[in-house]
């Protein structure tokens, strides 16, 4: 696993574990390297992936699939 690169998502309309599990398994279902924290209080989701395998309008994408806004994006 070869994890390269770091973004941090403002996300909009997590509100319990059930939201935050949503956003995880929409992400684990890319089948991509990756880790990802999710704090439902704060909005924000960090995730750890491997650049050759996805992009951040992928991961985006991925979170609004399931019914949340990405309010911002922050590399690190």
């Amino acid at each position: 696993m070869t994890i390269n690169k770091s973004v941090n998502l403002k996300v909009n309309g997590m509100h319990c574990g059930g939201c935050a599990g949503k956003v995880k398994k929409s992400l684990d279902e890319l089948n991509i390297d990756h880790t990802v924290d999710i704090n439902v209080e704060s909005g924000n989701v960090n995730i750890k992936y491997n650049s050759e395998q996805s992009t951040i309008a992928i991961l985006k994408n991925s979170i609004e699939k399931v019914g949340f806004q990405v309010e911002s994006i922050e590399l690190e």
